[in-house]
């Protein structure tokens, strides 16, 4: 998932991010799996599935599992995580009680305190807890702690790798019912003490629980295939015979005398190796209130009428655990479109699936068995690599439209401060280039520049200004006296002599009757004599235009002293 890269999944117990989870949990003939959607306000059960382990020969029990395991995940369609549940018959519980509340510190402290209560090296094993109990006043928690052997560990995630799985989370099986106790309102309401038995086909696994919380489990050597063939040594009769006879006519059904004897006797010990475990749990917390229910999961289904024969037997109340009640719980949702007829068998993967708050953080995955999360670094890696490619990518393009708008903008300056060259008058109309660049206009305005520069220097040299030699022009071609139109005074550079050369070129018509057209040079050249600014550098140069005009060009300099 593409959040995973940049949130954390959870944010202490509270969720961050939706996942699918599966919750996988071996039993003894089975596999089981529950499959839910967590939302960060609510879980959603989405559904259960199961697979037969084949029977077969102890040898061959790892590969019958395995196969079982495969054919149990190709029923599910997606999911993201995965959890599943070790039986408890592998893990050591001890209870310990800290004088923290923070559960940070109690890791700090756990292997310390623990490792003298184990009968293995601390190194060779994995531990975990939970905290069954919080005393804030004395700032004190009570924990139930598990440790497992890392053989054995291996052992179990050995199955699932084996079968192409990489389980996320490991949790210990009787955790997982605990943690399914937790959520039910109904159950956690119960009074005094409570057993949570696991009824196996040749194992049974009990948990006493004390006011809502668990203090202590154990497990029997003795299961229900146990007491079947029990009962078909006692009759000769074929075990499958007494499995059929109990899962239908049940133990309160009388005709076959011997049969329902023998089968009640063999019953009636094996809840009398329970009966004697739930005393001596109560024996161990010096508690001596009864236990207010037994409720049992797992192959509950074997035999008929086995929870009230079982609340006679024991005089306790007995049920089977119904992992149904869960739904009463707001935050639990429930959208199967199948519903199970047997709720107990799929009570240990719900619980797996679904761990309480206060299992939140138990996990069993530690140590050297703890993920690398390759793969979700070599997505984040690869997201980076991405983000930074699009990145690059925005800025490019931002930097490219920027650019282009930076050049439109230019481009239109620059037709701005051409018109103004053009219209300026410093060019000629003739002279203009037909396609302009601010650059080459700029250019040759400097070298015009340069050159209006070297033409002025000598007047600057001769303390002159060109407006004053225009002016002179003026009042030496006195319009009044002369009909006289000037066509241009050019200033040209004489770099020999260092002087000026001012020509003026222009056309005289004489006023009718007058004789000014015959003397107009004399007069001319009289007149430009009398300057004190400006003399004539060679004779005027006149030639007839028409009949009473002449055009003329005259150059000036100025005199050698002002």
């Amino acid at each position: 998932m593409l959040l995973e890269i940049f949130l954390p999944e959870k944010v202490g117990r509270r969720r961050i991010l939706s996942k699918r989870i599966l919750g996988v949990a071996l039993h003894e003939n089975i596999v089981t799996i529950t499959q839910v959607f967590a939302r960060p306000s609510k879980t959603v059960l989405e559904g259960f599935y199961k697979q037969a382990i084949e029977p077969g020969t102890d040898e061959t029990a790892d590969a019958r599992t395995v196969d079982a395991i495969k054919k149990a995940i190709a029923q599910v369609k997606k999911f993201d995580h995965i959890r599943i549940a070790v039986p408890a018959s592998m893990v050591l519980f001890k209870e310990l009680e800290l004088p923290f509340i923070d559960q940070e510190k109690i890791r700090m402290v756990l292997d310390y305190e623990v490792e003298s209560m184990l009968p293995f090296d601390l190194n060779d094993a994995v531990i975990d807890f939970i905290v069954t109990k919080t005393n804030p006043e004395k700032k004190t928690s009570q924990l139930l702690v598990a440790a497992i052997r890392n053989q054995d560990l291996q052992t179990m995630l050995a199955l699932y790798q084996q079968a192409g799985l990489e389980p996320e989370e490991i949790t210990v099986d009787l955790f997982s019912l605990y943690g399914l106790y937790e959520q039910i309102p109904e159950y956690t309401k119960l009074p005094h003490a409570t057993a949570l038995v696991d009824l196996g086909s040749h194992s049974t696994r009990i948990a006493f629980l004390n006011n809502g919380e668990m203090r202590l489990t154990r497990s029997m050597p003795r299961g229900v295939m146990t007491v079947f063939k029990a009962i078909s040594d006692e009759l000769s009769m074929p075990i499958d015979q007494v499995a059929l006879k109990l899962s239908t006519t049940g133990l309160l059904v009388h005709g076959d005398d011997n049969f329902v004897r023998s089968a009640q006797k063999h019953m009636i010990n094996f809840l009398n190796d329970i009966q004697f475990t739930l005393n001596s749990f109560s024996l161990k917390l010096n508690f001596y209130d009864g236990v207010s229910k037994i409720l049992f999961f797992g192959q509950t289904d074997q035999i008929k009428d086995l929870m009230a024969f079982s609340s006679d037997t024991l005089q306790i109340p007995c049920e089977t655990f119904n992992g149904k009640k869960i739904f009463e719980n707001t935050t639990i949702k429930n959208k199967l479109k199948d519903q199970p007829d047997n709720w107990s068998l799929y009570a240990l993967s719900l619980g797996t699936a679904i761990p309480s708050e206060q299992q939140n953080t138990f996990d069993l995955r530690r140590k050297a068995f703890a993920l690398a999360h390759k793969a979700l670094v070599t997505q984040q890696l690869i997201t980076a690599a991405v983000c930074i490619l699009a990145v690059l990518l925005t800025v490019s393009i931002n930097g490219y439209l920027d650019l282009r708008s930076l050049e439109r903008e230019a481009e239109k300056r620059e037709t701005h401060e051409i018109n103004r060259i053009k219209n300026s008058g410093i060019f000629s109309k003739s002279s203009f280039p037909k396609k302009p660049t601010l650059q080459s206009l700029v250019r040759d305005t400097q070298k015009l520049a340069q050159e209006k520069q070297a033409l002025w220097e000598p007047f600057v040299q001769h303390n002159t200004h060109p407006l004053e030699v225009l002016l002179e022009v003026t009042r030496i071609i006195n319009k009044k006296q002369f009909d006289t139109t000037i066509d241009a005074v050019d200033f040209i550079a004489d770099r020999t002599k260092q002087m000026p050369i001012i020509e003026v070129s222009g056309y005289f018509r004489s006023k009718t009757g007058s004789d000014h057209f015959i003397h107009f040079t004399k007069d001319f050249e009289n007149r430009f004599k009398e300057s004190n600014l400006l003399r004539l550098v060679d004779d005027i140069d006149t030639r007839q235009a028409e009949e009473n005009g002449v055009k003329f060009t005259a150059k000036l300099t100025l005199h050698d002293e002002k």
